[in-house]
């Protein structure tokens, strides 16, 4: 570690120290929503994923254990804004959210594709084609949906989730799916369908991917303090090794690409 990085570190270890009493920590709610890689369900019916574990590893590092819930988008976000000390993961940020929560730490960085059945007959070369012509798949209450919205798409299904979502393509519900690549994957797999009976038509978008703490009600100074110790979290050895090792997981299903950029997972 080079010396402005280890003296930035040493400084919120300090503060860190000095204050952590000051806060209970085991008045947090963690949240999560059920979207893979990041945070899902799995065969088992437990939470895993990527940001999963990194959560649990804050956990450690605060000496709490509390369970997280696992709940539909539109209800995780009705929660976020309305309830104090609430800690969401993973979430999307943008401009229309941005005042709106405590943005404790950018875990990822995904791209937003529209996804289509390998043996559609149709091509399209830009987002104003699609929505001109094809019905998309969205989940309800998910932030792609109300990206599309802010086109003025009217040609939207909506889903209960992204496992209803990836069932409905199957079955020809609608024509394309808009979604991420490695949650794509993962839900075909899990659901029982090879992974080339889909294709990506078109990359629409790139989102950062943060936890986040509720505004409503919630200490700004714990807010502060715990962007102090996400600050200590992403500077650790463990988190450097498990980023690497999650490029190795995504990129061994052959799926899609997955690579580091700034300490952050990119895929």
């Amino acid at each position: 570690m080079d010396m402005p990085k280890l003296m930035t570190v040493l400084l919120v270890a300090a503060s860190f120290y000095s204050y952590s009493n000051e806060f209970n920590y085991s008045e947090l709610r963690f949240i999560s929503v059920n979207e893979a890689p990041a945070n899902f369900l799995n065969e088992k019916r437990e939470l895993s994923g990527y940001v999963f574990e990194i959560v649990k590893r804050l956990q450690k590092q605060l000496n709490i254990n509390t369970e997280t819930e696992v709940l539909p988008e539109v209800r995780a976000l009705r929660t976020l804004d309305t309830e104090p000390n609430v800690l969401m993961f993973s979430l999307s940020r943008t401009n229309e959210r941005e005042d709106r929560y405590h943005w404790l730490a950018h875990v990822l960085s995904k791209r937003w594709i529209f996804y289509s059945l390998s043996h559609a007959p149709f091509e399209v070369s830009s987002i104003q084609q699609i929505l001109a012509s094809r019905t998309v798949g969205v989940v309800r209450g998910d932030i792609r949906e109300k990206w599309l919205l802010d086109k003025n798409a009217s040609n939207l299904v909506s889903a209960l989730n992204y496992d209803h979502a990836v069932k409905m393509l199957m079955h020809g519900r609608f024509d394309t799916l808009f979604f991420e690549s490695f949650g794509m994957y993962s839900t075909l797999k899990k659901i029982g369908y090879r992974t080339d009976s889909v294709r990506s038509l078109l990359v629409a978008n790139e989102s950062d991917v943060y936890i986040a703490l509720s505004k409503s009600g919630t200490s700004k100074k714990l807010a502060e303090q715990l962007q102090k110790q996400f600050i200590l979290l992403v500077s650790s050895e463990w988190y450097a090794n498990h980023v690497n090792e999650w490029v190795k997981k995504l990129n061994a299903e052959g799926s899609a690409d997955a690579w580091i950029k700034g300490n952050i997972l990119n895929y």
